[in-house]
């Protein structure tokens, strides 16, 4: 559900307020920082500028929405792809860009180059692997301008690290004198509820974050946007750990009830290992996953998703890659108990389910953010049943919804942009 953009950037801006000086991260002096950061955010206020999506695309994708979990209803819809290279291949090529004030979105038969901050482009591809079974292979490509992926690499670690040696309070008052403009835009739904910064031995210092969703402050202005997220958001629950291949905990992610309690620890504004005797990061790791989300009356999940978390930090790319090659463990409803549920163990056969994130840099031309899934379906009586789950949700998802969540997130990163510009002269 497209939405979720809305949580994860809200909590995203909420970090960053939380120690703005580590922006300085993004350049290699505080002029060049500016204009790295002005860059990155324009790009995200661009994106989400009164978005235009033309005819032909707002058909295909609604129709890939209700049938992502069964394909073969889309394979051979004339109004949804722009493409047959084969008899097994169907491809849909988007560009997204700034026209006359406005973002448009619309296909394409072949790609130009992004040439402005918040370009995008997104290609959806879907493959017939057997009779019934299907391989769904997606990519989203953004330009954030002159940000190289080394600087974006280091304003994250930065950021996370900025909380050592300081309290709640300091941190509290510094994001709240350095960006109000942001912190009231965001305000309007989205608050950090605690910081809790604790010392520890040997120098580690234990970082406790705890965001929250509040509907009621979101609904006078985006009253479309606050029912959907409360009617989705509000009951869903999950659970997200890494941990190293000897199983010691680095990370953890827990939401529930409309908060998100984010914790790790730090040495010496390193991350380093939650408990015990400090154990350094390394690139291949472990992340368990638990989810649980109410469509209408059913509650459906999973817990114990086991999957390999690689760190990618070669070049001009740094990237995050899961990938998922073992079932979870199901939570479904009792009436699905006499469906044959064989076909959920398709998308973890072979290389298994992928997703990453990654940024990368060319000398001379605009960073790209980009976003890569892949996943095998198998149609089944089953699939069909979350696919209609899936088809009610996105029903949800109606044009006053997408409107006022493209307004939310822009307000948000305009506001920011406004603090980066007042927060420069304090870098010199």
């Amino acid at each position: 559900m497209w939405p979720r953009r809305t949580a994860l950037a809200a909590l995203l801006i909420a970090g960053i307020a939380a120690c703005t000086d580590s922006l300085r991260s993004a350049g290699p002096n505080p002029a060049t920082a500016e204009n790295h950061a002005d860059q990155l955010f324009d790009a995200f206020a661009s994106r989400w500028n009164q978005v235009d999506v033309s005819p032909k695309y707002e058909i295909a994708r609604v129709r890939l929405a209700q049938s992502a979990l069964v394909p073969s209803r889309i394979f051979g819809d004339s109004a949804v792809w722009e493409s047959r290279s084969s008899p097994t291949l169907r491809t849909l090529l988007v560009s997204g860009t700034t026209v006359d004030g406005r973002y448009h979105l619309d296909t394409r038969p072949s790609f130009t180059p992004t040439i402005r901050p918040g370009d995008t482009r997104h290609t959806i591809s879907l493959e017939q692997v057997t009779p019934s079974a299907y391989r769904w292979d997606t990519k989203v490509d953004m330009a954030v301008g002159s940000i190289s992926a080394d600087e974006m690499s280091l304003l994250i670690s930065t950021l996370l690290g900025a909380a050592e040696g300081r309290g709640e309070r300091e941190l509290r008052d510094d994001y709240r004198a350095a960006v109000p403009r942001a912190m009231a835009a965001f305000g309007r739904g989205f608050s950090i509820d605690s910081l809790h910064v604790t010392p520890g031995a040997l120098g580690t210092t234990s970082v406790v974050i705890v965001s929250g969703f509040h509907p009621e402050l979101m609904t006078p202005a985006y009253p479309a946007l606050a029912g959907y997220l409360d009617k989705y958001l509000g009951p869903a629950k999950y659970h997200f750990a890494i941990a190293d291949r000897s199983g010691v905990a680095l990370f953890d992610v827990l939401g529930r009830d409309r908060t998100i309690t984010v914790r790790y620890r730090l040495q010496q504004l390193k991350l380093t290992s939650l408990f015990g005797p400090p154990r350094a990061w390394s690139d291949s790791l472990v992340l368990t996953a638990d989810a649980t989300l109410k469509v209408k009356h059913f509650t459906v999940g999973f817990h114990s998703l086991v999957t390999d978390f690689v760190i990618s930090n070669t070049g001009r790319d740094r990237a995050w890659t899961v990938i998922a090659q073992r079932e979870p463990k199901w939570d479904l409803p009792f009436i699905t108990e006499r469906l044959i549920r064989s076909p959920l163990h398709r998308p973890f056969d072979g290389a298994g389910a992928m997703l990453r994130f990654g940024i990368r840099d060319s000398a001379g031309t605009q960073s790209v953010f980009s976003r890569r899934t892949r996943l095998d379906v198998e149609e089944s009586t089953i699939m069909r049943w979350l696919g209609s789950l899936a088809s009610h949700a996105v029903g949800d998802l109606d044009a006053k919804v997408e409107v006022e969540e493209d307004r939310f997130l822009r307000d948000g990163f305009v506001a920011l942009q406004a603090d980066i510009h007042a927060l420069v002269p304090r870098w010199k």
